[in-house]
């Protein structure tokens, strides 16, 4: 049985990888990508996005979202994922561009696109992020 995944990122190298397993995986339909800020500021989040899909020959649309958090100051982990997020080694543009409709819009426009799996909002306790994911 296959499942429908909408994945919400702030794409550095563990997400990268996350994204790699669920784009590769035979059960999983990855219906869209959204991305915030977070480990890299939001427009490098979304070209990281955009270089995993296409590294993995897949056609999924991508939406940036939120350039920074809602109730505290945004902060980066370009200390550990370095300054592109992705260990600094001078990966190629992607050729696919984000799509224009902002990733909240897009959450809600997928989730009622796809009525047939149960969508919940996970959230870390470690990181206190919240995500959307089908079960």
């Amino acid at each position: 049985m296959t499942r429908t995944f909408l994945i919400d990122t702030d794409t550095a190298s563990d997400d990268a990888v996350a994204l790699i397993m669920a784009l590769r995986a035979a059960e999983v339909r990855v219906a869209a990508i959204t991305v915030v800020a977070g480990n890299v500021d939001v427009q490098q989040a979304t070209r990281n996005a955009l270089y995993t899909v296409e590294l993995c020959g897949a056609s999924v649309p991508v939406y940036s979202g939120a350039a920074k958090p809602l109730l505290r100051s945004y902060q980066n982990a370009t200390w550990f994922h370095g300054r592109d997020g992705l260990g600094d080694h001078d990966y190629p543009a992607p050729w696919q561009s984000a799509e224009s409709k902002h990733a909240v819009d897009a959450i809600i426009e997928t989730i009622e696109a796809n009525p047939g799996p149960r969508w919940r909002s996970r959230e870390s306790r470690k990181s206190r992020r919240r995500s959307v994911v089908a079960s």
